[in-house]
């Protein structure tokens, strides 16, 4: 994303971390990351992406996600 502000290392490595602790959370309940939404973090990680711009495309994905979802089962 040209123009778009990057985390800082320190901002990065608490990010990962809070993604670790959510995902170990998740697997307590029995849940994961589907092949597509652990692409999707990785994505945000390798460009360091704030936690602004974060949120607006998990929004988006999930939007979009929802979408598909409906259709298909028109």
């Amino acid at each position: 994303m040209h123009g778009t502000p990057r985390l800082s290392a320190a901002k990065l490595a608490a990010a990962q971390r809070n993604r670790a602790a959510g995902e170990a959370s998740l697997a307590c309940e029995g849940m994961h990351l589907t092949p597509e939404e652990t692409a999707l973090f990785d994505r945000f990680e390798r460009e360091g992406l704030p936690h602004d711009e974060r949120r607006r495309q998990l929004i988006e994905f999930s939007r979009a996600r929802r979408f598909a979802k409906a259709h298909a089962a028109e």
